[in-house]
C-alpha cells in the first residue's frame, strides 16, 4: 500500500486526474463522449502519458525536492523510500504502456506523437531547461499540460487536429499562468531554497498578483471569444453560461488580490482556480453530450 501510494505521488496521479478529464471533453465535443469500452484505452494512455512525465520530473528534480520543505518528506525519491531505478521504470514503463494503448486501440501514429511530444516536452525542456532559467517557465511550460484534448481528438478522429481541439488547448494554456502564480507566491521561501526563478522570487508579490490579474484577463476574454471563433463550439451555451460566471468570479478576485497585495492570502484563488477549470470543462462535456444527441 505503501508503494502505491508513493507511485501515485511520484507520476502527480490527482494532477493527471485533470488532463485525463479534458481529454474526455474533447472526445465528447468530438461526438464519441458515449462509446463505452472504447474510451478506457484513451483515458488510460493520458493517464500514463502524465504519470510519466511526472516521473521523469521526480527524477530530474530530486535534489531540488530535496532541499523543499514542502516536498522533501512527501516525495518518495527526496525521502528515499523509492530508488531512482524504481522510477526510471516507472517511467519508462508508462511511457511504452501509453503509446501502445494509442497505436493498437487507435492506430493514430499523431496520438502517438503528441503523447510522445508531451512527455519529453515536460521532462526535458521544461523540467531541465526552461525551469530553472527563467521566471516565465510555467508560461511556456503550460503547453504539456494542456495536451490531453488534442492527444484525445487525434486518436478519435484519425489523426486530426482540429480548431476546437485547439481551443480547449489554448483555455487550458491561459489557464496555467494564473493557477501556477497563486501556488508559488504560498511557496516563494521554498522555491528560493531550491533556486528555482520563479516569478514571485525574481519579481516579487507585487508583480506576480499583477500578471495573476493580467493574465486573468487574457484567460477570460479567450475562454469568451471561443465560441465566436470556433465552429465546435458555436452552440456551447453550457459552457459560455459558465465561461461568464466563472470567469467574471476569477476577475474579481485575482483583481482584489493585486489591490490588497501582500495582505490576501492566495491559497484560496489557487483552489477557486481547480475549481473554475473543472467546471468549465464539465460545461464543454455536457455541450458536448447535447449537441451529439441532437444530431
Amino acid at each position: 500500500m505503501r508503494f502505491l501510494r508513493d507511485y501515485l505521488i511520484l507520476g502527480k496521479a490527482r494532477i493527471n486526474v485533470m488532463a485525463v478529464f479534458t481529454g474526455y471533453a474533447a472526445i465528447a465535443m468530438c461526438g464519441h463522449g458515449l462509446d463505452g469500452w472504447a474510451l478506457v484505452p484513451c483515458l488510460l494512455a493520458l493517464f500514463f502519458t502524465g504519470m510519466s512525465a511526472n516521473c521523469f520530473n521526480q527524477i530530474i528534480e530530486k535534489d531540488k525536492d530535496a532541499a523543499m520543505t514542502r516536498t522533501r518528506h512527501k516525495r518518495p525519491l527526496p525521502s528515499g523510500r523509492m530508488t531512482v531505478t524504481t522510477a526510471y521504470l516507472l517511467g519508462f514503463g508508462q511511457l511504452l504502456i501509453s503509446e501502445a494503448l494509442l497505436w493498437f486501440y487507435y492506430q493514430s501514429w499523431m496520438a502517438v506523437a503528441l503523447s510522445l511530444f508531451t512527455i519529453l516536452y515536460y521532462s526535458v525542456f521544461y523540467t531541465m531547461y526552461l525551469k530553472p532559467r527563467h521566471y516565465l517557465n510555467i508560461v511556456i511550460g503550460g503547453v504539456p499540460g494542456s495536451m490531453g484534448p488534442l492527444i484525445a481528438w487525434a486518436a478519435f478522429m484519425n489523426n486530426e487536429i482540429s480548431p476546437t481541439g485547439l481551443a480547449m488547448f489554448a483555455i487550458i494554456f491561459l489557464w496555467t499562468p494564473p493557477h501556477v502564480w497563486a501556488l508559488a507566491i504560498r511557496l516563494k521561501e521554498d522555491y528560493a531554497r531550491a533556486n528555482i526563478p520563479m516569478l514571485p522570487v525574481v519579481k516579487g508579490v507585487d508583480e506576480t498578483t499583477r500578471q495573476i490579474f493580467i493574465y486573468t484577463v487574457v484567460m477570460v476574454i479567450g475562454t469568451l471569444l471561443v465560441p465566436v471563433f470556433v465552429h465546435g463550439f458555436q452552440h456551447a451555451v453550457v459552457y459560455l453560461l459558465l465561461a461568464g460566471i466563472l470567469g467574471a468570479i476569477f476577475l474579481v478576485w485575482s483583481l482584489r488580490l493585486w489591490k490588497k497585495r501582500p495582505v490576501m492570502e492566495t491559497m484560496p484563488l489557487f483552489r477557486y482556480s481547480l475549481v473554475y477549470i473543472g467546471i468549465l470543462f464539465v460545461g464543454i462535456v455536457i455541450d458536448g453530450l447535447l449537441m451529439d444527441q441532437l444530431s
